[in-house]
């Protein structure tokens, strides 16, 4: 993510230097300010994309700098540092890069932007920090392109543009044989019926290939299946270990045996019955000395009454008196006895308790064990995935390969025919355009049906998010093209026909999984993604780009432009933990002061 960002005469800034933490960070301020500027600072920095030309520099001065800090995902630290010249029309693409302060030429960056995040800086840059774009149209990141590089397939379309171009050579030379022979063309029939025989064969080779696929995608489930089952199993031998050792020092402290079943109805009761004891022994200490006080001050009254008894105001000697204290001596004594006694009952009753409650807090400190998985079924494959993996890739590799292996035949057959009609020529090259159609369509389908397969998930995730967005919207469909429709009636309507505010919102969605399941980046900036969104749209998009950096989740950073200061501060005191307010007329002024 990046850390640093520092400009030099670069548009309204003089000096500036703002710092970028984790989280989301929206760069607050009315337009016309400079917020833009940032962004497209950034951008022209790491990525040297999109050049802003002399009109970067700032007026008077004579060239301009940007400089961003990058805090990258194995902990290193890249610097990279553009200048522009204002005596030059173009932006020149020279950086000055260094790793941990050390210098590296400035050629590596863009290799080690793609070994760093996983894909090409042409797809980063249109992905993690575009150009800022208002009308919210279709994307155009060549999106299948860097799948087809980051899922290892782009060999396929290589594959095809190949095939393609013999195929039109092949073309070409049958349009030229038909021209001059005219008249033999009724030998073409039987030429059919090799094309649609080579097409069955290669229906066949597609469906084993398929078939492969689905086999090894079953060993691959119950391999997933049995793991989960395995590390069930191993929870519940430590979650009845734990149990069982606290069920084991319940016992000593009861006296009696507790299974680990009842560790918790055990433990309960237990407490209840000490608790029940002690308010019992603390209620009967609470009545003994009531009793107490009253003996002392009955003595005491005995003490002051003189001559006369207290209670009837008869008259007392001396002998009664003495014989009356004696007789409160004793019973306070014995009230003293049981408060002793009493008190040893109340000291090992709550000694009990502090025990029992310790074994509780053990009790509940025992992670909770979860139910568990299902017993994957018996696997009627005898094989491994590494085993299929060969039959797969072979299976593949034989349907691609039909046109070197038709090249070879046509090349074999035409040596041997090369004395013959040219209408023999002809059947040749009919056979070879079959075969190259053949492997076009396989090749083609294949590279379709792996970028599907690993395109939906991201096209199910983009629908649901949708979904929140727009309600009652229709459904979004998106494919490995970039393309994205959504159903309306039951018929797809083109990205063309939304309206302003929904190419917008399908844009910031497409942008973030894109990012997040096709690449290893761990920052997005997003420039006013909510100028053409409705109030409701745009709290939600402002929510949900709040969201993406809590917690576990894979982008560390989200910077957003925006004039939208009160939702923005919103959502500062809703996760004040994960979002940062940037004043950027603050930031100017600073600049402007300091340019004084």
């Amino acid at each position: 993510m990046l850390k640093t960002l520092t400009l030099h005469n670069w548009r309204n800034y003089d000096d500036l230097t703002v710092t970028f933490g984790q989280g989301t960070t929206f760069v607050v301020a009315s337009n016309g300010v400079g917020k833009t500027s940032l962004v497209e600072a950034a951008r022209w920095a790491l990525f040297g994309t999109a050049a802003p030309g002399v009109a970067a520099v700032r007026n008077g001065r004579t060239e301009a700098v940007a400089f961003v800090e990058l805090s990258l995902p194995d902990g290193r630290s890249l610097t990279v540092e553009r200048t522009i010249q204002a005596q030059k029309r173009k932006a020149e693409l020279a950086a000055n890069v260094a790793i941990d302060g050390k210098a590296v030429h400035g050629d590596e960056l863009p290799r080690l932007l793609k070994d760093v995040y996983g894909a090409e800086p042409w797809f980063l840059a249109g992905a993690t920090m575009p150009s800022a774009d208002r009308s919210g149209g279709a994307p155009a990141w060549r999106l299948r392109e860097h799948l087809g590089q980051y899922y290892g397939v782009d060999s396929l379309s290589v594959a095809v543009d190949n095939v393609k171009r013999l195929q039109k050579e092949t073309e070409a030379a049958i349009r030229s044989i038909k021209q001059a022979n005219a008249s033999s063309a009724k030998a073409l029939n039987a030429l059919q019926d090799a094309k649609e025989e080579a097409g069955r064969s290669a229906e066949a080779a597609n469906v084993k290939y398929l078939d492969l696929q689905q086999r090894m995608k079953a060993l691959r489930d119950n391999a997933s299946a049995r793991a989960a089952l395995e590390k069930w199993t191993d929870e519940q031998t430590r979650w009845t270990t734990a149990v069982q050792l606290i069920a084991t020092d319940l016992s000593g402290l009861l006296g009696k045996t507790v299974a680990a079943t009842a560790v918790e109805e055990t433990l309960d009761d237990a407490l209840s019955g000490i608790s029940s004891r002690l308010e019992s022994i603390r209620v009967r200490l609470a009545v003994l000395q009531a009793s107490k006080d009253l003996l002392v001050a009955n003595d005491q009254r005995l003490g002051d009454a003189h001559e006369d008894c207290p209670v009837c105001r008869r008259p007392l000697d001396d002998a009664t008196v003495n014989i009356a204290h004696d007789v409160n001596k004793r019973d306070i004594q014995a009230l003293d006895a049981q408060q002793v006694s009493l008190r040893d009952d109340e000291a090992k009753a709550s000694a009990e308790q502090v025990a029992l409650q310790k074994v509780r807090t053990q009790w509940r400190s025992v992670p909770h064990l979860p139910p568990a998985p299902p017993t994957p079924p018996a696997e009627s494959d005898t094989g491994s995935v590494e085993d299929l993996e060969v039959h797969v890739q072979a299976a593949f590799t034989e349907l691609v390969n039909a046109r070197a292996s038709s090249n070879m035949a046509d090349k074999e057959y035409e040596e041997a025919v090369a004395a013959d009609d040219a209408m023999r020529e002809l059947a040749a090259l009919f056979r070879r355009s079959a075969k190259l159609q053949v492997a076009i369509d396989a090749t083609e389908r294949t590279l379709k049906e792996v970028l599907d397969s690993n395109v939906r998930p991201l096209a199910a995730e983009i629908n649901r998010r949708w979904d929140a967005l727009f309600p009652g919207r229709g459904g979004l469909s998106t494919s490995s093209d970039g393309e994205i429709s959504r159903t309306v009636n039951g018929l797809p309507l083109p990205f063309d026909s939304f309206s302003t505010g929904e190419g917008m919102g399908a844009n910031i969605l497409l942008r973030l999984l894109v990012t997040q399941l096709a690449t290893k980046a761990d920052f997005c900036w997003f420039d006013e993604p909510l100028e053409h969104l409705d109030p409701d749209a745009r709290r939600k998009v402002a929510s949900l780009l709040t969201r993406v950096t809590s917690g576990g989740q894979p982008f560390r950073q989200v910077v957003v432009t925006t004039y939208e200061e009160p939702l923005a501060r919103q959502l500062k005191i809703r996760d004040d933990n994960w979002v940062t307010l940037l004043d950027v007329r603050q930031e100017s002024r600073v600049g402007d002061q300091a340019a004084q």
